[in-house]
């Protein structure tokens, strides 16, 4: 099989994060670079409540490397970091002996390895802190509180005016304007399993791709109960758990009350795991999506299964992948 061709297209990101007490209040910035111009495509930051120093750089190269696969996933990427841990470790010459490390390096393997299978490729190198600032800048606002997610360049393809986002055409067929964010909303919906079983499956699967900060919601369902019990309990909060989330309001197609629970999600932000039913998983998806009646029941979910949504500021939304169970194999 002949392996696929990268674009030729060249980007740098530079990331940074930052703890005001390791651990204490952290957050990351990233940004995403072309370097024949010199011009920024991309710049993002995000707090990421208590964490440690190390989980805040881990971060904002994850969310370098995201931004990157949104752009051009077959480019080859040069990742500048000031930070010699993740540099060393990514480029395999360090070990990784912390837990919140390997689960984080993990899940920035796995994103590299996107990159290369569209035919791109992804390495590393340390940089100085004063060669960093931009980076640097963007994870202290970060820890200010403010969350960024800015697109610098018509570089990045948009959608035709005459053709609404997804998200416009729901609510356009709703009759209400898109639910606006004042920070940035990742949602990672969790579909409720038949029973507890796979529990500690789904949590290690979510620890992965979740960092330190998420809140947990969820159905009061007995099985999904259980399971946001355990996920909260890994993140040290405490479960929202509601009939708000189980999918049982009465009708047929999108669940309303899910749909309105969700929306309160897109008005906070942050990083949420919500345990659900699988019509709560496709009521989310329609209302992303813009889903026909007809076609309501048409996308596949499995119990215990993962899907991941991501709202932005001006309320566009995106589904980042749908129906993810590795982890229960």
């Amino acid at each position: 099989m002949t392996p696929p061709r990268g674009s030729g297209r060249r980007l740098v990101i530079e990331a940074d994060g930052g703890s005001r007490g390791n651990p204490g209040v952290a957050g990351y910035g990233a940004l995403v670079r072309d370097p024949a111009t010199g011009s920024v495509l991309v710049e993002l930051a995000e707090p990421l409540g208590q964490a440690s120093n190390n989980v805040a750089e881990y971060s904002g190269l994850l969310a370098g490397l995201r931004a990157v696969l949104d752009l051009d996933p077959g480019a080859t990427v040069r990742v500048r970091m000031d930070s010699k841990l993740v540099v060393e470790q990514m480029s395999g010459r360090w070990k990784i002996k912390h837990e919140d490390m390997r689960r984080l390096a993990l899940e920035a393997r796995d994103l590299c390895a996107e990159i290369s299978d569209a035919g791109g490729s992804v390495d590393f190198e340390w940089i100085p802190r004063e060669k960093n600032k931009d980076a640097d800048a963007l994870s202290n606002d970060a820890m200010d509180g403010k969350s960024v997610h800015r697109v610098l360049t018509g570089d990045v393809p948009s959608a035709p005016a005459e053709e609404p986002s997804a998200t416009e055409a729901q609510a356009s067929s709703a009759g209400a304007a898109a639910p606006v964010a004042t920070r940035p909303l990742r949602l990672l919906l969790v579909q409720a399993p038949l029973n507890a079983e796979p529990a500690q499956r789904i949590v290690a699967a979510v620890r992965r791709l979740v960092g330190p900060g998420a809140r947990v919601v969820g159905t009061d369902d007995a099985a999904g109960a259980r399971v946001a019990a355990d996920l909260a309990s890994a993140f040290e909060v405490d479960p929202d758990t509601s009939e708000q989330w189980s999918g049982r309001a009465p009708g047929e197609g999108a669940d309303a009350t899910v749909q309105t629970a969700y929306h309160s999600l897109t008005e906070s932000g942050g990083t949420v795991v919500a345990v659900t039913s699988r019509r709560g998983v496709l009521s989310v998806l329609a209302d992303v999506l813009g889903t026909p009646v007809d076609r309501f029941w048409a996308l596949a979910t499995a119990p215990g299964s993962l899907t991941a949504v991501e709202v932005w500021e001006d309320g566009s939304a995106s589904v980042a992948f749908t129906n993810r169970t590795d982890h229960l194999a």
